[in-house]
């Protein structure tokens, strides 16, 4: 078995309550979070055009794929980094609505458009292509939710009837380990047999389950919104949450999610 590292992370993009949380203040603190875990496989949510340049200069080893969820394919990013040496075959954006190839499409009830990003990399050493699907969603609508689930469903089966591959799904999802969206994936409670997905929280005892979102206060007495998925082609190695800071200073608002996965 070959062993691959991989990490979802909300960046955080600004807003006008930033202040001393703000993009340029916390940049820098998270090259250094990335590079000390050095994933492979980096999926990134809320990534404006500037930070996605910034993170170019920063993390020169990394590659980033993607676009933005704007009718435009500019905005807010869902983006994946590979790190080099690590081949991309084929990457695209695709929508979170009953149309997910119409840039720009909503679901109903959701205040923005919501995205996921799927990319098909070649592991380098390992001689094997896996697929990787990240994304970000709604954070008010509990339908719309269940919407981006299921639409993300039908983009890995009808992908899957092409060629099927290892696959590994990541994110933040807005929403608790109990939800129906979650039950979705981690329950497989779909109409697809060529889809079997398992949820890395089940790898972790108790005392290693906490809350993602801390809102730059570290906090931890919340269920996580942030996952990872992956199929039966993958074991977990190790898995665990990083609350690394910087005296007092986070890198987001949301801690990473970080997994070693072995590939039978």
């Amino acid at each position: 078995m070959s062993c691959i590292r991989v990490a979802s992370f909300n960046l955080k993009h600004d807003s006008v309550f930033a202040r001393r949380n703000r993009w340029a203040v916390r940049r820098e603190l998270v090259r250094q979070v990335i590079e000390q875990t050095r994933p492979a496989i980096l999926g990134v949510q809320e990534l404006m055009p500037a930070m996605r340049e910034d993170l170019r200069s920063l993390l020169a080893d990394y590659s980033a794929f993607g676009f933005g969820r704007s009718r435009n394919l500019g905005g807010e990013e869902s983006a994946i980094l590979v790190s080099s040496g690590n081949r991309v075959c084929s990457d695209s954006t695709f929508w979170l609505s009953r149309h997910p190839n119409r840039q720009g499409s909503r679901a109903f009830f959701a205040i923005f458009p919501r995205i996921c990003t799927v990319c098909e990399v070649d592991l380098e050493g390992i001689g094997r292509r896996i697929r990787v699907f990240n994304t970000h969603l709604d954070h008010i609508c509990g339908p719309a939710r269940t919407l981006g689930a299921r639409t993300i469903l039908q983009v890995m089966h009808r992908l899957n009837q092409k060629e099927q591959l290892p696959c590994i799904l990541m994110g933040d999802m807005n929403t608790g380990p109990g939800s129906y969206p979650i039950q979705l994936l981690s329950n497989n409670l779909h109409q697809y047999p060529d889809i079997r997905l398992h949820n890395l929280y089940e790898s972790l005892g108790e005392d290693e389950i906490f809350g993602t979102y801390h809102g730059f206060k570290g906090r931890t007495d919340r269920a996580p919104i942030d996952y990872i998925f992956y199929s039966d082609e993958f074991t977990v190695e190790r898995a665990y949450i990083d609350t690394t800071s910087l005296e007092g200073q986070y890198p987001s608002d949301h801690f990473p999610l970080v997994a070693e996965l072995n590939l039978r």
